[in-house]
């Protein structure tokens, strides 16, 4: 009895402890906060990559979180953006000849179109050695791939209706409108197979991939919420369908992450897979946070102040067993209220 007491007390303290932080940021860090405006950032590592308007007109720059050094990517005097990275190489949408995607490599420094077709490529993503991207020089959007190993395109996608593709290992993700509606549909570049992933009522979009899991921003309840699919179970999930909207999410491992208004503003909040619960990342009542991405530990997104004006900002998630705690407290404190 007396075990069971010093054990209730002991939680209760932890408890008292974690509800008082539970709601309260992580730490977070300037990465570009230059004239002009950044946006749309992708991490991969230690480099930060995004679009830059500090010239007037977009261009790609990065930042090595190693060393604490920024860098320019691409500053051609067109427009560039969409910006996505993988291992040594970034890739984006680039309009100084229509908009096509381009690529560089960060260890050669050495920038190599990707695809110049006519009409417009746009909204490119890459893992390892493919690069896949909304295309439309045939009618509507479709989604084509470029193998960087050996040089070569193909089509994965060709329903008129596909745009804004994901990729993590052989699958890649879109937003498809052939019903009607925004749904969610993969393709396996292994067996070049497609198969849907959600096709619920309201729309589906702004998908992301890693491992097994597929998360989106989902409307079927009139809202924006944040769904997930397991491939590996084919079962599919909510993660999060709080008042307000949620959206733009991402994923890492066990960890998805996303935009979140039900303060009113856009804050970022994650969830924890194994753990299932959900933990603050970053709440400004004088910041609106946007489009955040991460990889490992380190999120990052756009950050607008009161002027209006768009920077990069990160932050470290901690450890599992500090999320655990964090979120235990955070579902106690709201219980309490």
């Amino acid at each position: 009895m007396r075990r069971k007491s010093i054990l209730v007390l002991a939680i209760m303290v932890l408890t008292l402890f974690f509800t008082q932080t539970a709601l309260a940021d992580f730490p977070s860090f300037p990465i570009c906060i230059a004239t002009g405006g950044q946006y749309d950032p992708d991490i991969y590592g230690d480099i930060v990559v995004w679009a830059d308007r500090r010239t007037g007109t977009n261009d790609i720059y990065g930042y090595d979180l190693s060393v604490n050094q920024e860098f320019a990517v691409c500053t051609n005097s067109s427009w560039q953006e969409h910006v996505a990275i993988s291992d040594d190489i970034v890739v984006w949408s680039d309009n100084r000849n229509g908009m096509d995607i381009y690529g560089y490599n960060l260890s050669t420094q050495t920038e190599f179109p990707i695809c110049t077709a006519s009409d417009s490529q746009d909204f490119p993503a890459i893992y390892n050695n493919i690069v896949v991207w909304s295309d439309h020089r045939s009618l509507g959007v479709n989604i084509y791939g470029y193998n960087l190993s050996t040089s070569q395109e193909f089509s994965i996608c060709m329903n008129s209706s596909a745009g804004t593709p994901a990729i993590y290992g052989d699958i890649v993700v879109w937003e498809d409108s052939r019903l009607g509606n925004s749904d969610i549909y993969g393709y396996n570049l292994s067996t070049q197979t497609e198969f849907p992933i959600c096709t619920a009522s309201g729309n589906q979009y702004r998908s992301a991939i890693y491992g097994d899991i597929v998360v989106w921003t989902d409307n079927r309840n009139d809202q924006g919420d944040i769904y997930g699919y397991d491939l590996s179970t084919s079962q599919e999930f909510a993660i999060c369908t709080e008042i307000g909207d949620q959206g733009a999410p991402d994923v890492y491992g066990d960890l998805i992450i996303w935009g979140d208004r039900r303060n009113g503003l856009d804050d970022i909040y994650g969830y924890d897979l194994v753990t299932q619960t959900e933990f603050v990342i970053c709440t400004d009542s004088d910041n609106a946070m946007y489009n955040p991405v991460f990889y490992d530990k380190t999120v990052v997104w756009e950050n607008s102040d009161i002027s209006g004006e768009y920077d990069i900002y990160g932050s470290t998630i901690p450890e599992p067993a500090t999320l655990l705690l964090l979120g235990l407290g955070a579902v106690i404190l709201r219980r309490s209220r």
